[in-house]
């Protein structure tokens, strides 16, 4: 997808700057979803988890 390199830079780069890993991961989502909207919650969910590595688990 076109996004990804954008959802994971988003991603890695606000960790760089210390931000919390879920914060992290919430604005990478929202990226996301900006772009696909016409996808369900779970599936923008598992892409970006999938695509920055991080936990979904809470």
């Amino acid at each position: 997808m076109c996004c990804r390199t954008a959802v994971e830079k988003a991603y890695h780069q606000m960790r760089a700057s210390g931000a919390p890993a879920q914060h992290a991961y919430e604005a990478a989502l929202v990226l996301y979803r900006y772009n696909h909207p016409e996808d369900a919650v779970p599936v923008a969910e598992a892409a970006v988890a999938l695509w920055t590595g991080h936990s979904r688990m809470h």
